[in-house]
């Protein structure tokens, strides 16, 4: 059956429905397509260097080392250590940010748990409300060595690594310490971009 020339050609019903369907299926698909393409290519929430000192308040710094003395800024890390005279085993804070890009700093978080060399061998423990992710894992035990942990975190484009040491064997009050300043670190990071 032909069209007679000069009258547009109808869709039948279930071509209609069929076209509708389409369409309804595929604009979904692409939208999620591209806000995922988005999400992973995009620089992220900031576009400056976090300052690593300005990441700890003075009072959390002397909880957790009573007697350390001020943050020192080392090329984009920042540590607070006991005094030397302190020995061998004196307690510190080292704190790490890097600035790169979202998808970037999703995949070098991934592989920074992935990395257990001189840490214990159980899987890291994952540390709900620290940035958009975080881990903690532990300096592989020795009784003669003081206890250290480390809480790795992400918010957006940037990943902070944050090692506590104490200057005893206490691996709870690590964890705690730990997981305190990361969990500061990242709200005074969060605020740093409002």
């Amino acid at each position: 059956m032909t069209t007679p020339p000069g009258r547009p050609a109808r869709l039948r019903p279930a071509a209609l429905a069929s076209l509708l369907l389409i369409v309804l299926g595929v604009l979904p698909i692409c939208g999620f397509l591209g806000w995922k393409y988005w999400q992973l290519d995009r620089e992220g929430d900031f576009t400056a260097d976090p300052r690593p000192c300005a990441l700890l308040s003075p009072e959390t710094v002397h909880r957790l080392v009573p007697t350390s003395y001020g943050g020192r800024d080392e090329s984009g890390s920042c540590s607070w250590s006991a005094p030397r005279a302190e020995g061998p085993n004196r307690g510190g804070i080292f704190l790490q940010p890097f600035r790169v890009t979202e998808s970037l700093a999703v995949k070098d978080l991934r592989e920074e748990r992935e990395n257990l060399l001189g840490w214990e061998q159980t899987t890291p423990a994952a540390v709900p409300g620290v940035g958009d992710e975080a881990f903690i894992r532990f300096r592989t035990p020795d009784p003669e060595h003081r206890a250290t942990a480390q809480v790795c975190f992400r918010l957006s484009n940037v990943m902070v690594i944050l090692t506590y040491t104490r200057s005893d064997s206490d691996r709870e009050a690590a964890r705690t310490g730990a997981v305190d300043a990361a969990r500061e670190a990242a709200a005074l990071l969060r605020e740093s971009v409002r």
